[in-house]
């Protein structure tokens, strides 16, 4: 740790060198992030003073000066967001701020101010704000894990398209798949926005693959499922339904002819699983919810899809907050580089459906879960659904639906922890499977399988 005291003169002058050193932020920063801003620790407030991606000042706010937003939080909440290793929610500023805007939880960060001059420098903020860690730590995050490990030569991942009816309109969907053709169907379903690049390493799991036909398929709109050519979707609002969600994921399984699949997704991939349980519940072998909750809210909304933002900058660097600390960070890039792959307006689309639609607050006891098992396991790392969520989703559906809180694990385990979440789920199938004598844990941790996941 640096031996200045936080947020003190001396403190604040080895952040201005550390923030001005910084390569990320001379790369997106500079011409372009002059907002100043304060940061609100307990009763004391700092001035950023900004200009074209530098720190110029650090000073006490006078009448002269004016900035554009302020980030608000208590001396404890700004203490646990600079430790080495933060505990959840407190590891990124929009973690934080969701946990007060939209669950109305104390202890976290507020944001006064212009919102929009926020998501106008959204990766320069969050990159401002995540490098006060780093002067904290004196320099160094000890969990970087920037050594990527070697890739899988020869994969055995195999890609085609398959073409399904939807409304009566044919649509060209991408799929990849991996394993024996007549393993046990997992079909696996990417989070709002991206695409079934995310479930690579499951895909190149050998102990997964040697039991199960595991299939990652793109949506229509995302990935290489190309828009269908026969209609004009470029003048048209792209709002994803409940109904057109499970009729998709239904249609495909219908068209690859999989028999009693399992299947499993993750945020709005993981949400689907209560409507195929409640809709579907005899076309599938069991459901695998990742990320789930009864109720998602929040996240339909104008900056994922507005003309002054630099929306792929906002879309892609959210993922930022919603991913563990302890993920090895060449993971946690990859999972964001996959998100600026996606179509403007694609993800927002996504998200009626999760924010908008989705709702079983009142209704999860319609879901009969003993007909088809449901796992409903979420990241301690993820502020939309926290393993919280999982356990009151599992309690309110009741028999047949059992929740498992995933530590170090953040919104996107397959993705962001690829040397660890298939441990995690390798108990599941196995039950799934009918070859495990005890009951899949209620807590899944790295340390149960031999797993130093950082810290």
């Amino acid at each position: 740790m640096t031996d200045a005291a936080f947020a003190t003169e001396a403190w604040w002058n080895s952040y201005q060198e550390i923030v001005n050193d910084d390569p990320e932020m001379t790369l997106h920063g500079r011409e372009a992030f002059d907002e100043n801003f304060v940061v609100a620790v307990g009763d004391e407030n700092h001035l950023i003073d900004m200009y074209d991606g530098r720190v110029q000042d650090v000073r006490t706010p006078g009448l002269d000066d004016s900035w554009s937003f302020s980030v608000v939080g208590s001396t404890d909440a700004w203490e646990q967001f600079v430790s080495e290793v933060p505990s959840p929610h407190h590891n990124e500023l929009f973690a934080s701020f969701y946990r007060t805007a939209v669950k109305g939880e104390e202890g976290y960060f507020d944001l006064a101010g212009d919102h929009k001059a926020i998501f106008q420098n959204f990766r320069s903020v969050q990159r401002a704000l995540e490098l006060m860690r780093t002067t904290e730590q004196d320099g160094e995050l000890p969990t970087t894990g920037t050594a990527r490990p070697s890739e899988p030569s020869n994969e055995a991942i195999t890609g085609q398209f398959v073409t399904i009816e939807l409304d009566g309109v044919s649509h060209r969907i991408y799929y990849e798949e991996a394993g024996p053709a007549d393993g046990i169907p997992l079909l696996c379903q990417h989070t709002a926005g991206c695409n079934n690049q995310q479930w690579r390493h499951v895909l190149n799991d050998e102990q997964i693959t040697e039991q199960f036909r595991v299939i990652a398929y793109d949506l229509p709109r995302h990935g290489k499922s190309v828009p269908p050519s026969s209609e004009s979707w470029w003048s048209e609002q792209y709002d994803l339904t409940a109904e057109r969600f499970t009729n998709t994921i239904v249609s495909i399984a219908n068209a690859l002819e999989l028999d009693n699949p399992v299947f499993t997704g993750s945020s709005m991939g993981g949400t689907i699983t209560l409507e195929l349980a409640d809709w579907y519940p005899d076309r599938f072998r069991a459901l695998i919810g990742l990320e789930a909750g009864l109720f998602t809210p929040g996240f339909y909304i104008q900056w994922l899809d507005h003309p002054h933002i630099n929306a792929n900058d906002v879309i892609s660097h959210a993922t930022w907050g919603l991913m563990a600390p302890q993920s090895p960070e060449w993971a946690r890039r990859e999972t964001l580089y996959n998100y600026e792959q996606g179509a403007n307006g694609v993800l927002k689309g996504d998200l009626y459906y999760y924010s908008a639609e989705h709702d079983y607050r009142d209704s999860a006891d319609d879901i009969d879960a003993s007909q088809v098992p449901m796992y409903l396991m979420n990241g301690e790392y993820d502020y939309l659904t926290n393993p919280d969520d999982a356990r009151e989703a599992a309690t309110a559906i009741g028999t047949g639906a059992t929740a498992h809180e995933m530590k170090a694990v953040g919104h996107f385990p397959m993705a962001e922890a690829p040397d660890l979440f298939p441990s995690y789920l390798k108990p599941v199938l196995d039950d799934i499977r009918g070859v495990r004598d005890e009951p899949v844990p209620e807590v899944l941790k790295p340390s149960d399988f031999g797993i130093t996941h950082n810290r």
